[in-house]
């Protein structure tokens, strides 16, 4: 078949542009050509550029479809625009479904997260008008607890309960885990199928090599630095602050590290930096726009070294201004410990990812980590499943803190115990959310 992927962006390191390339890659090894149509520009894509969140009037209806209506007198006037988006949109996209020849198309995320309108519009009325067979990826639903959707008038409310996600005789709808397979039914008694996240379990392990070789000295990182690595974008309801607190923590408590070799050979001396390195692309729109300045100040007051270096990991390496940009899984390489502090996850792309790499995770026991991944029996450092915010960032008990700072600090330097529990990990991992896993799943589909 010719398969067509619709999202805002992507070949990007967020989760569902990370899921997607997977998918395209076990549809391709069954013989499918595939294509994508996205708002941003590369090779690979078919570009809309009012697809991209940060399309100038896009990023207006956003701002106020979900945060608060500012720029427009009431929601019948900010219907106008959406209404004048969406047939732009639709009329492209209209067209390069019918160039290509496209036989299905996959939306992931438009038909269901509710922040463009316009998108879900344009999307929902080519499903209806043309019964081209769909399968709506729905990987969060604005209805979800993230607090990142706040319908601020009738009409968005009224559009998100029609089209999002689409109920119709061509659309397959699927969702990420349990928790939204209940939520949809409840809320809109539609049926979906849970297809976990996956990843290729038999792909060639990360690795120094002769592009990456420079990535600690290209962020002026000492080779024996403590690394915790924040793989995930950089938003509101990643929890970083709580990263931030453990490091704090560990640092309160460096005598213990110091002079001891760690699992991974490498030996931490009192010269050594315990470091938090967020890869991520920093998010700063909607209620994540002060975010990373929150972040920073957490920081300051924690005594704790944070580095952003999102402008410079991208999905794949390359050379841009003369710097490299190296891909996600090049920080893998180098870092000691995976940090997964989110509150709220469709699933845990970045947890999976930590577990292949070989590395131990501290973990915030988000509602999906309890409902899909805790029964197969990961060992984390966790962080507990409760949490206050308090000044628009997230804080746990201090006694959570100290207590998982205490058993980092034990995974670090007990060789035999890390690799105990980073093996099993791999093993659970790979067992349930392998590339075969989502093969067999696809065949259900007939594709």
């Amino acid at each position: 078949m010719r398969i067509a992927f619709l999202h805002n962006a992507l070949g990007k390191t967020d989760g569902v542009s990370l899921e997607v390339d997977k998918w395209r890659e076990v549809l391709r090894r069954r013989g499918h050509e595939v294509f994508y149509i996205a708002g941003n520009e590369r090779d690979d894509i078919l570009c809309i550029p009012e697809l991209s969140f940060y399309h100038p009037q896009t990023k207006k209806e956003i701002e106020n479809a979900t945060v608060a209506l500012r720029d427009y007198k009431d929601g019948k006037e900010l219907l106008e625009d959406i209404n004048k988006s969406a047939d732009i949109i639709k009329t492209q996209l209209f067209n390069i479904i019918n160039e290509n020849k496209i036989e299905l198309i996959i939306p992931n995320n438009l038909m269901s997260v509710g922040y463009h309108i316009a998108a879900l519009k344009a999307i929902y009325e080519i499903i209806e008008k043309t019964g081209i067979k769909t399968i709506c990826h729905n990987h969060d639903f604005y209805f979800e607890d993230s607090g990142e959707v706040i319908q601020t008038c009738k009409e968005v409310e009224d559009m998100l309960e029609k089209m999002a996600p689409p109920d119709l005789a061509n659309v397959e709808n699927l969702v990420i885990n349990k928790i939204a397979k209940a939520a949809l039914f409840k809320k809109k008694n539609i049926s979906a199928k849970v297809v976990p996240n996956v990843f290729d379990f038999d792909m060639k392990a990360w690795s120094s090599n002769e592009y990456n070789c420079d990535f600690l000295e290209d962020f002026n990182i000492g080779k024996n630095d403590l690394i915790f690595l924040q793989a995930t974008r950089v938003m509101d309801r990643k929890g970083i602050e709580l990263a931030i607190d453990i490091i704090g923590e560990l640092n309160r408590h460096k005598d213990r590290l110091i002079g001891k070799r760690l699992y991974n050979g490498k030996m931490f001396n009192e010269s050594g930096s315990i470091i938090l390195l967020c890869a991520g692309i920093v998010e700063n729109f909607g209620i994540s726009s002060k975010y990373v300045d929150n972040l920073k100040k957490r920081a300051v007051e924690n005594n704790v070294d944070i580095r952003f270096i999102g402008e410079r990991v991208s999905h794949s390496g390359a050379i841009k201004d003369n710097k490299k940009i190296y891909s996600l899984w090049d920080a893998y390489v180098y870092a000691d410990f995976v940090t997964y502090p989110s509150i709220w996850e469709g699933f845990g792309n970045q947890f999976i990812e930590a577990v292949f790499a070989k590395l131990p995770v501290i973990a915030f026991e988000y509602p999906v980590y309890k409902s899909d991944l805790k029964e197969k029996g990961f060992d984390i450092v966790s962080l507990g499943d409760k949490y206050i915010k308090d000044n628009n960032l997230i804080n746990i008990e201090n006694k959570v803190i100290e207590d998982a700072a205490d058993r980092v600090i034990d995974i670090l330097t007990d060789s035999d115990k890390a690799k105990e529990i980073i093996q099993k990990n791999y093993d659970i991992a790979r067992e349930n959310y392998s590339f075969k896993t989502l093969e067999n799943i696809l065949k259900e589909f007939g594709l």
